[in-house]
């Protein structure tokens, strides 16, 4: 089947009358630049008012008002001098004040627009600094910005602590170095409810041992009884092993089996 002389076939088939109104149609702006100004400007307006609303009604935006009404000059270690009402809102010079409620809200608003790319601290500080104030609110979007799930999930870590996994070592003999993990929350079967894995390194051979556990986790003693019991009475002893549990854990679990 020849895809170009068949495209070609088909080209000369459409009504040209058609064809211009589907370019036409392709081409068409729906969401025009004033329309996308007007949409923003809106969700502005809304925002401000909604701030305003709870402004009037907030309990510590009350006491800031009582304490300018009483001529105070500072309260809650903020100081009152520049502060004004307005139509019974809180207004810091000619920023309106945000009662503390309401920074969530105003920060995801302003900072989580698509159009906007998610900002940098600099760039949300200078949004909000605008027509918005608060106390200490740089330390509130600093905190707002470093906690934002997008970043956590994107953000490289440069602590020290982190180093390069290093494969383990290649065992010379068998049952010389060995797995060990605990398949826990099963259902109660014939009154075990945990699966305790041992694998061999060199051969990949495992012991399935079926385990009890009363409490959420596995005491030392019943550790070193399932390793004397189903890999020192089968095989010898161990000199090496991998265990999902802490240190402190796996130092009494040796200092006990050595005894």
């Amino acid at each position: 089947m020849n895809i170009k002389v068949d495209a070609l076939i088909r080209m000369s088939l459409i009504n040209v009358s058609e064809s211009t109104q589907h370019t036409e149609d392709c081409y068409q702006i729906i969401l025009t630049l004033d329309r996308i100004n007007i949409l923003a400007i809106e969700s502005e307006i809304d925002l401000y008012q909604q701030v305003k609303d709870v402004n009037k009604t907030n309990e510590l935006c009350n006491e800031y008002k009582q304490a300018i009404s009483e001529n105070k000059l500072k309260l809650h270690n903020t100081k009152l001098k520049h502060c004004k009402i307005v139509d019974d809102v809180l207004f810091k010079e000619d920023l309106l004040w945000v009662s503390e409620n309401m920074h969530t809200k105003l920060l995801k608003k302003i900072h989580d627009q698509s159009f906007i790319f998610h900002s940098d601290n600099r760039r949300t500080i200078d949004l909000v600094q605008r027509f918005y104030y608060w106390s200490n609110y740089w330390a509130t979007i600093k905190h707002y910005i470093w906690n934002y799930h997008v970043y956590q999930r994107s953000k490289t870590f440069r602590d020290n602590i982190n180093e390069l996994l290093h494969s383990l070592s290649i065992s010379q003999k068998r049952w010389k170095n060995i797995t060990m993990n605990f398949i826990t929350e099963l259902s109660l079967s014939e009154d075990y409810n945990v699966i305790c894995t041992i694998i061999c390194w060199l051969i990949k051979k495992h012991h399935y041992v079926l385990c009890h556990w009363k409490d959420e986790s596995i005491s030392v003693e019943e550790t070193i009884w399932i390793m004397l019991w189903n890999v020192y009475r089968l095989h010898d002893l161990f000199s090496f092993i991998v265990l999902n549990r802490d240190s402190q854990f796996i130092s009494t679990m040796w200092q006990s089996l050595c005894k």
